[in-house]
């Protein structure tokens, strides 16, 4: 008995070390699997969040954000597209606006400007039995044909890159155009501001170590019948920012004319309600100088684009004195847009009539500011897209439907009313904002949207506003009428009740997404 207990002692002493390395070993592995675990957390969380700390945001380039003084003009004219239709009609939209670009193209003397957002032949999802003004085709041959009665001319053409879908997709005018010794300049959107800002951060800091990925592989959602789409195409999509601004300038010798509106002379618009502004005179210098420092910063060191951009400096005519009474117009561009609305509903109060005409709504100080209007007893009256419809797709009514709960919340106690478009697959695109009473008579209407993106230094936008604005007013004041009432047996409006929304849901995401830019409007 005592060798056996002998025997099981020594055996237990000589295992002691073996239990001692096993411990150890499990030891190791579970400091090694928790250390491991923290590094992917940390790589993880700094991946996620050093993008973030080392974002700096660009600031707006030269030729934005710009305020010019009020200036006389000889001649203005209001231009109206607008698809309205008579009690039991289809009826057929109107283009006075793309027509009056390319009379105007045609009577230009010395230089062309045009800076226009959308400029393509697709169609989106629209029905291809669906018949549509080929806009974009018909715009490159007019100036086209220009080129080829005015040899020496110098046309500057600025674009947004979507409509190459920031890659090879570019439609082949454009080709055409730089054959012909047009310049045609892509809008550098990597100098401007972001407004989707999740996003900005990680594709600013990752695209620079991510591969080139150049296979199309992934489907094009700007034109479904088009070739796919990359990787790095849709990285740049996503950051949601534009060169938005519809503008067209020319030059008449010692006169300047400038059409500045909502129109976009793409196929797949074609048939949307746009409004516009042609006004001759100074402010046609200011939007000149404006576009030129557009394509100077996009364009680069590129001799050809800066030969072209001389020209147009030594064929612009003087600059013109300020005016401060009679009527006069002057421009706006990002933020000052919005900086303009604000000061102009600041001081609409009782015995003034603000008529809105809008496809989209969504800035939260803008409609603070609708509100505290109406609270001071101005009659606010506000047209908006339903918006839901986008080139043959539907859309969930963001950010309009649930904006317009909020502003009719003060309808009963306030007299503020919203009506919708009637709209029938086609888009209500205007952007305008009408004042009149208390002494003023202004109009102010253009490219931008009253979003955070549009009017908060984000996009490139611009804007005419017009004062003392008389005959021109009046015109506008008819057109409103004329939809908001459905005068002559139009079919042009519907009451709010026809598109309301107040669903906390939508409300929620709409909030969000004004906030975060992550969104398209």
């Amino acid at each position: 008995m005592v060798a056996e207990a002998g025997r099981r002692s020594s055996e237990l002493v000589a295992s002691r070390p073996l239990l001692f390395v096993g411990i150890f070993y499990n030891f190791a592995i579970g400091l090694v699997m928790v250390i491991v675990k923290w590094l992917f957390i940390g790589f993880l969380l700094g991946g996620i969040l050093l993008p973030f700390l080392l974002y700096r945001r660009p600031q707006l380039p030269s030729g934005t954000n710009e305020k010019s003084p009020a200036y006389a003009f000889s001649e203005a004219e209001l231009l109206i597209d607008w698809t309205a239709r008579r009690s039991g009609s289809e009826g057929a939209p109107e283009q006075r606006i793309f027509d009056t670009i390319l009379g105007q193209i045609e009577a230009a003397e010395t230089f062309l400007i045009l800076d226009f957002f959308l400029w393509n032949p697709w169609r989106g999802a629209i029905e291809e039995d669906f018949d549509l003004r080929p806009l974009s085709g018909e715009l490159a041959e007019a100036l086209l044909r220009k080129r080829q009665s005015h040899r020496e001319m110098p046309i500057l053409v600025i674009t947004d890159p979507i409509n190459k879908i920031y890659g090879s997709h570019e439609p082949e005018y454009f080709n055409e155009l730089r054959s012909a010794g047009i310049t045609v300049v892509y809008t550098d959107l990597k100098k401007m501001p972001d407004s989707n800002r999740f996003y900005a951060p990680l594709a600013d800091f990752w695209s620079g170590l991510i591969p080139d990925w150049k296979r199309p592989l992934l489907p094009n959602l700007l034109n479904p019948k088009g070739a796919p789409m990359t990787l790095r195409e849709l990285g740049h999509l996503l950051h949601l920012k534009a060169n938005h601004r519809k503008v067209l300038v020319v030059g008449l010798g010692e006169n300047t004319r400038v059409l500045i509106g909502s129109l976009n002379p793409a196929d797949g618009s074609a048939g949307h309600s746009n409004l516009a502004l042609l006004v001759d005179g100074p402010v046609g210098r200011f939007a000149a100088l404006s576009e030129l420092a557009v394509a100077e910063w996009s364009a680069g060191e590129v001799a050809s684009v800066a030969t072209c951009l001389g020209k147009i400096h030594g064929l612009l005519p003087e600059a013109g004195s300020a005016a401060s009474v009679g009527p006069r117009v002057a421009w706006r561009s990002e933020g000052q847009i919005r900086e303009t609305l604000l000061k102009e509903l600041s001081q609409a109060g009782v015995g003034v009539q603000v008529d809105v005409a809008l496809f989209y709504l969504s800035d939260r100080r803008v409609i603070e500011a609708l509100k505290d209007a109406a609270r001071r007893g101005a009659s606010l009256r506000i047209l908006l897209d339903p918006n839901k419809d986008a080139f043959g797709r539907v859309k969930n009514g963001i950010p309009n439907r649930p904006v317009a709960a909020e502003l009719m919340a003060l309808h009963d106690a306030h007299g503020l009313t919203v009506r919708w478009a009637d709209t029938r697959g086609e888009q209500f695109h205007a952007k305008a904002l009408r004042v009149l009473g208390g002494g003023r008579d202004l109009l102010f209407l253009g490219s931008g949207n009253w979003t955070n993106r549009n009017i908060g230094n984000s996009n490139l936008e611009a804007n005419l506003l017009l004062r003392e604005a008389g005959p021109v007013g009046q015109n506008f004041d008819q057109y409103f009428e004329k939809v908001w009432a459905n005068r002559g047996g139009l079919e042009a409006s519907l009451p709010y009740a026809a598109w309301a929304d107040s669903g906390l849901l939508k409300r929620t995401f709409y909030r969000f997404q004004e906030w975060s830019g992550a969104s398209t409007f």
